[in-house]
């Protein structure tokens, strides 16, 4: 406990000082929370669990696809009490192999039920349960994690503690964050806290991902982040979008008194980034630089510190306007280059070391990427909320001249009120 003190108290200093969002190379919404609903032109609060400051995030990330299901809605200002039921299959193939990371496969379903409860406008809970299995798993369910919640909402800021709006909800790049991370860790407990104006979209959380147990001497592990998205220009007024995206994130392993004493570690990531769109959103070019330090007594990995670029040009497809449903396309090209950078949440394929494993690496990582990403609303019977989301992503590793690909298929069904996704 005395190690997690420390940590956190050296991390709060980060989120004073500003240190800030930024999201992933592709849409990640069928992930997120929340999950929108087309299927009125008026809106509840509490319907899922959009407040006036979603509204404002929505806006801030810029995302094309989000704003275009927000723009067939209108807000008002009736919370809703009610229950919510929703289910997402996966299927995420990557076929990366190389030595240091041959890839692996994703599949199964996730099926989440639960309630939110207002107790006025701006204090509300959530309860529910969440059981996930992986195809091929022996044990059924594979994971079964409890949703609970106490949630205080304001016009620009919202505070929660206990089950988060984690994963790709912090809106992070994926060389720090994996968004695989949704069905390996599906649910985060600790602090959140946002905040939301004109000039800025911030976000910070504490995740308590493992509880130290003395006896069989199992570590406990701590991650800190915080995202800020500072928006400089907006296409109301000029014919660009200009915002700086920043973010941090700390990953700390540790616990005293343990029967078998075990190392202890602290990793920093941080990105700073250049993010430019035109006044349509049509294209969108985004630079980042990345860093990583461990700062730990001892290094028990290959590699203390490291850097690396990043840049992504996203050509966004015209909506058909015979199409009643909402579908979007997108090409993403990007060029990523990196050098002995350490990230132990983030993507395998962006990491110059398998986490966990520190003599599986590779010094030096250049990378070209073109991916293509189809999301579609639709609308089936009775059921309103159903999304589609289709991703190809062939790879090629300029230093090894190795061609990898990554496909993925998810599907995704709200009925209700949705609270975790």
């Amino acid at each position: 406990m005395k190690s997690a003190c420390k940590f956190i108290f050296s991390t709060l200093f980060f989120i004073f000082e500003g240190q800030p969002a930024a999201f992933a190379q592709l849409d990640n919404l069928i992930f997120k929370k929340p999950f929108y609903d087309l299927k009125t032109s008026s809106f509840q609060y509490g319907e899922d669990q959009t407040t006036p400051s979603d509204t404002i995030y929505a806006k801030a990330e810029g995302d094309t696809f989000s704003k275009l299901i927000q723009s067939k809605r209108k807000f008002n200002d009736i919370y809703k009490s009610g229950l919510s039921f929703g289910n997402l299959f996966y299927c995420k193939n990557n076929e990366f192999g190389e030595n240091n990371n041959p890839g692996k496969t994703l599949f199964g379903n996730q099926l989440w039920f639960g309630g939110k409860y207002y107790f006025n406008q701006q204090l509300s809970a959530s309860l529910g349960y969440l059981l996930q299995y992986d195809f091929g798993d022996e044990n059924t369910p594979s994971l079964h994690l409890p949703i609970f919640n106490l949630e205080y909402n304001t016009q620009k800021s919202r505070i929660l503690i206990g089950s988060l709006q984690g994963n790709t909800n912090h809106n992070l790049i994926e060389p720090i964050y994996n968004y695989e991370n949704t069905f390996t860790k599906p649910i985060e407990y600790g602090l959140q806290f946002f905040h939301f104006n004109k000039f800025i979209s911030y976000q910070s959380w504490l995740d308590w991902r493992q509880l130290a147990k003395v006896k069989n001497s199992q570590q406990e592990i701590i991650s800190f982040g915080q995202t800020a998205l500072f928006h400089l220009i907006d296409s109301a007024k000029f014919p660009l979008n200009i915002s700086i995206p920043s973010a941090l994130l700390v990953y700390h392993q540790g616990g005293e008194a343990l029967n078998v004493p075990q190392k202890i570690q602290t990793c920093f990531n941080a990105n700073l980034g250049l993010r430019i769109s035109d006044k349509a959103n049509r294209v969108r070019l985004e630079s980042f630089i990345l860093y990583s330090n461990d700062v730990s007594p001892s290094i028990n990995h290959a590699f203390k510190d490291g850097h690396a670029y990043m840049t992504n040009l996203t050509v966004f497809g015209k909506e058909n306007p015979r199409d009643k449903s909402i579908s979007l396309q997108r090409i993403v090209a990007t060029y990523y280059k990196a050098i002995e950078l350490y990230t132990p949440l983030g993507a395998p394929l962006f990491s110059s070391e398998l986490f966990g494993k520190p003599y599986l690496n590779a010094r030096n990582r250049e990378i070209l990427m073109l991916r293509y990403q189809y999301e579609r609303k639709l609308s089936f019977m009775n059921f309103e909320s159903i999304f589609l989301d289709f991703r190809v992503e062939p790879i090629y590793h300029i230093q090894d001249k190795l061609f990898a690909f990554s496909t993925g298929v998810y599907l995704k069904v709200q009925i209700g009120r949705n609270f975790i996704h």
